[in-house]
């Protein structure tokens, strides 16, 4: 948790420090743990929503529906609060797979390079600690809807959605809000401290464009697996 910590203020020490005594298993665990946790943080205030936006009304088949709706959307909170933003995981994956043979460490560095490169993940608890914040403080509609309890975290932006000033953004922004912001870009430059460490010499331009290609095949990976994976969390045939 130290690592964690000091690698959003001072990346070259603890990189420098993960370097020297790597634990990346301990570092993924603990970084996932917290992650989890802020997340869960918010459930109690998004399921408060739903039941309330898709409580009964007197209309059986209106509210059979709603019940259906209610358990996968519930489903869909659950697992978008305990599950890390997968964009900059799936990145970290490809990065930790791509840099040992481009790095060409010897054997006994993997532990290393795997440490440097899951303290990126560090951003993912700001992100978290963000969305917990504006969940409890921004104002939903009366009576709310269901798109409030799912969406209501998400109204923390450091994306593109920044610059947007108006209701209702289209659907292609906010897949490439949720894929590239500053949590993402904050990654990157964790990422482009420790590959620099990691080699040893000067800054060059692989430091930065590696991490960069990573978390696109990231962003591609996820946004192509996005629609699937909310077919099975709501049970859609």
């Amino acid at each position: 948790m130290k690592l964690i910590a000091m690698v959003l203020v001072d990346p070259r020490r603890a990189v420098q420090e993960a370097m020297d005594r790597p634990h990346p298993v301990i570092i993924v665990l603990a970084a996932l743990a917290v992650t989890a946790l802020l997340g869960a943080a918010t459930l109690p205030r998004q399921l408060d929503l739903l039941s309330h936006s898709l409580a009964p009304i007197g209309d059986l088949a209106r509210d059979l529906h709603h019940a259906v709706m209610q358990a996968g959307l519930t489903r869909i909170i659950v697992a978008d609060r305990l599950m890390p933003p997968p964009t900059l995981l799936v990145a970290a994956v490809v990065l930790g797979l791509a840099a040992e043979p481009v790095l060409s460490l010897a054997e006994d560095r993997r532990r290393a390079v795997w440490a440097v490169v899951l303290l990126g993940l560090a951003p993912l608890l700001v992100q978290r600690i963000g969305e917990l914040a504006v969940t409890y403080l921004s104002a939903v509609g009366s009576p709310p809807r269901a798109g409030d309890a799912v969406a209501v975290p998400s109204r923390f932006t450091t994306g593109p959605l920044l610059l947007w000033w108006t209701d209702s953004p289209p659907p292609w922004l906010v897949s490439v809000n949720q894929r590239f912001n500053l949590i993402t870009l904050w990654g990157i430059v964790i990422w482009t401290v420790g590959l620099r460490e990691l080699d040893g010499r000067r800054l060059a331009a692989w430091h930065v464009a590696l991490p960069a290609m990573c978390l696109a095949i990231a962003a591609l990976a996820t946004w192509w697996l996005a629609p699937m994976v909310a077919a099975v969390l709501l049970g859609a045939p």
